[in-house]
């Protein structure tokens, strides 16, 4: 615990050594501290610094959505955190969408792709320990490409529109990775996508959640379908 009035030199001084001794896999448990906005700008520009830190627990302090949105914007530099702790703190809803936006960009593709696939945020008030759930970062990445293609479908099971710019040499690339759509519960990635876009739930948002095993081949087919169809027409 940090405690006293010199708890942010005391803070500095821990993420300083940490960062010198460069150690695999640390974990700092700053939990219920009293850390409020005086702390967030430290740690954020720690986090930023992508440090060889596994797990950091923020649980219990007083940030707030100001503070969220310091901390989530460091993840977008952060390779190296794996689990990142920030229940009961003074978060409301906008500090919530600003740790989603920094793991689940849903803008484009391309910013999807560019969000941070790597850390599993934990303690929000909608829980998303969906998003970032693998070890391999890859597949954390392309479970949300692939959610975003389904889930923005207006009539078909993969949303076209959104490939409009991706290159023919990538065609292969998503052809690959649509056989990686494993049969997991992906539920929640669906609830965060809805939240993201203020969009509710309807049948297409059920069938991508219920397709288990179908999900896969389902994918390979839209996905031939929506690039062999024009080309027969043509």
């Amino acid at each position: 615990m940090l405690r006293g009035w010199n708890k942010t030199d005391v803070l500095n001084d821990i993420l300083t050594s940490v960062t010198a001794a460069g150690a695999e896999g640390a974990q700092f448990l700053f939990e219920r501290n009293g850390m409020s906005s005086s702390e967030a700008p430290i740690i954020a520009n720690f986090l930023a610094s992508d440090p060889p830190l596994r797990l950091l627990s923020l649980k219990g302090n007083r940030f707030d959505d100001n503070d969220a949105e310091l901390l989530a914007n460091s993840l977008s530099t952060n390779t190296s955190l794996k689990f990142l702790q920030v229940g009961n703190n003074i978060m409301k809803e906008e500090g919530g969408l600003a740790f989603l936006r920094a793991i689940f960009d849903v803008t484009s593709l391309d910013s999807c792709a560019a969000s941070n696939h790597t850390c599993q945020i934990v303690g929000l008030e909608q829980d998303i320990s969906a998003l970032n759930c693998y070890d391999d970062v890859s597949f954390n990445k392309w479970d949300k490409i692939f959610a975003m293609l389904a889930l923005s479908s207006e009539e078909s099971f993969i949303n076209t529109a959104l490939l409009s710019g991706v290159p023919a040499t990538l065609i292969t690339a998503l052809l690959y990775r649509a056989n990686d759509q494993y049969e997991d519960d992906k539920s929640g990635i669906t609830d965060v996508y809805l939240k993201l876009k203020v969009t509710k739930r309807c049948q297409k948002h059920d069938v991508w959640d219920n397709l288990e095993d179908k999900r896969s081949i389902s994918c390979v087919y839209e996905l031939i379908r929506s690039w062999v169809v024009p080309l027969i027409s043509m």
